[in-house]
């Protein structure tokens, strides 16, 4: 979802606040029924207490002065009158008659009340000019076109009916019909004032206040919750670059044993990783001096082929424990600090040209990192020279972008087959056959390359060079803390 934050944090506020709101409009809903309920009735109340007083003050006033009274009494919403006879036929409004009689402390006789809509005083204008317009002309016709007029009739009650929507909706209104001592009748019309929504703008305002208010408290509360959560997720990213960081046990329980287990597993893969690298180095550093001492003896043989050929196989043997060691020293950890790439890369052309190998850098950014600059120069010398030694020549180029360094590698040898560019990273793989250092080596160069970045949170990709020939060696390292 497009508006769904992605950090835990903002999730868990949302959540919360939606809950709150949901709740806030339920609860909302349910207290303005009952709000307007009771304004009704309160408003209905008043209405009805004014009729009483009305009466009762008009029964005990002279007929000369009803009328000035009466105009005093009336207003917008209530409308008094003197008549000669009711408003309301005996049998109507008993259930209002018996509100307005509890006005009174003694009721009038035959007092009579209703409370309903009155639906032709709030019908449109353009359906009454319709119902007067069909009047008039009912009149002026003849009989004889009364069935078209009942066709007329029938199309405009369509009509209406259809349009039902257009009509507004008609508010209850009161009607009284009171018998003064005169003999006469007062009758009233009122309707009571609607309630008031203005007290749901306020409400609204409130809640919206709150839920700002409780936003901003859930963010900074749950930050502090899951801080040690971002923490842990440094330190794996650093442990990923070869980087052990000791991770503080902080925060809820829960995370401090998610804590406690991440460090316990660093040290036991440190460990693991450290005795694996002094058992090969052992390992090739003892093979180093009975292979000397054969070498002394087969040295001092006459010449011949057999010779040559125990010679050989004593230089490849001495070539794979050098190899070995040098991939034991590759996977051994580095002090991390900050370097410039791009210098890195300038010295360690020259000095590749200084040797007489066809190398060429691009001129590139200045692109500085934090990391293992002896380990990034050997990994990239490895590759370098392995572009050489199969490419003839090798085109070095820097890119930096805001959070990594690209380094391309690309030369103009026959290339690597696509199904081999995994393959050529294991240790001890090579693709032509022979161990010769003037050939294949001993096929760790580029186990060591990719090792050495990987441990620095890199990689390396193979590629087919930009003109369909050769190879492209890609080479990605992050800026780290620089």
């Amino acid at each position: 979802m497009r508006f769904w934050p992605r950090r835990a944090a903002g999730q868990l506020a949302l959540l919360l606040v939606l809950v709150l709101l949901v709740a806030q409009i339920i609860t909302i809903a349910i207290l303005a029924g009952e709000r307007q309920g009771a304004l009704r009735s309160a408003s209905l109340e008043h209405v009805l207490q004014r009729v009483a007083d009305a009466h009762a003050l008009l029964d005990t006033t002279d007929p000369e002065r009803q009328e000035r009274v009466l105009r005093a009494l009336s207003s917008p919403t209530l409308q008094l009158s003197i008549d000669t006879t009711p408003y309301l036929p005996r049998d109507e409004g008993s259930a209002m008659a018996g509100r307005l009689a509890r006005e009174f402390e003694t009721p009038p006789t035959g007092m009579r009340a209703s409370m309903e809509a009155d639906e032709e005083e709030c019908l449109p204008d353009r359906y009454r000019h319709r119902e007067e317009d069909h009047d008039r002309d009912d009149d002026d016709h003849d009989e004889e076109h009364d069935e078209d007029h009942d066709e007329e009739d029938e199309h405009r009650d369509d009509e209406y009916h259809e349009e039902d929507d257009d009509r507004h909706e008609c508010p209850p209104i009161l009607t009284a019909s009171l018998p003064l001592a005169s003999g006469q009748w007062l009758n009233a019309r009122a309707q009571p004032p609607a309630p008031s929504w203005l007290w749901l703008k306020a409400t609204l305002t409130s809640v919206g206040i709150t839920a700002v208010l409780l936003v901003l408290t859930l963010v900074l509360a749950i930050r502090r919750i899951l801080h040690p959560v971002n923490e842990l997720s440094r330190a794996a990213r650093a442990f990923g670059r070869g980087e052990k960081i000791e991770t503080p046990e902080r925060g809820p329980e829960d995370i401090r044993e998610v804590t406690r287990a991440f460090n316990e597993m660093q040290h036991q893969v440190s460990r693991a990783r450290e005795d694996q690298a002094r058992l090969l180095a052992a390992l090739a550093h003892d093979l180093r001096t009975p292979i000397t001492s054969m070498r002394l003896r087969v040295e001092m043989l006459p010449e011949g082929e057999d010779r040559n050929r125990l010679l050989d196989s004593l230089r490849e043997m001495q070539q794979l424990a050098e190899s070995t060691l040098d991939f034991i020293r590759g996977s051994t950890t580095e002090m991390h600090r900050k370097y410039d790439l791009e210098s890195l890369l300038d010295s360690l052309c020259g000095d590749l040209q200084e040797m007489g190998l066809a190398v060429t850098l691009a001129d590139g950014p200045r692109c500085v990192l934090h990391g293992q600059p002896e380990a990034a120069r050997r990994a990239l010398r490895n590759l370098i020279e392995n572009a050489v030694n199969y490419g003839e020549r090798a085109e070095v180029s820097l890119d930096c972008s805001e959070h990594e360094a690209i380094v391309t590698i690309v030369d103009q040898g026959p290339g690597i087959p696509e199904t081999e560019y995994e393959r050529v990273f294991q240790p001890f793989y090579r693709l032509e056959q022979s161990r010769s250092r003037d050939t294949g080596g001993a096929g760790l160069g580029l186990a060591i390359a990719r090792t050495l970045v990987r441990a620095m949170g890199g990689d390396i990709q193979l590629a087919r060079g930009p003109s369909g020939q050769g190879l492209q060696v890609t080479v990605t390292l992050p800026k780290g803390a620089a």
